[in-house]
């Protein structure tokens, strides 16, 4: 898999599924060591809480 120039990928239909990403679902992404997880936000609401925290650091 690649990303593009825009810095999207595209989700395998499978993983979606599994996963539960369905279309608009908020999902971040958190660094452990080199690896990079996505993960799906379970509560949406509180996203731009966290997101200002993380800009004030």
């Amino acid at each position: 898999m690649r990303i593009t120039s825009k810095g999207q990928v595209t989700i395998p239909a499978d993983i979606r599924q599994r996963a539960g990403l369905l279309p608009n679902t908020e999902v971040e992404f958190e660094f452990i060591d080199k690896i990079v997880r996505l993960k799906k936000v379970k509560n949406a609401a509180q996203r731009g809480k966290r997101l200002i925290h993380e800009y004030e650091r």
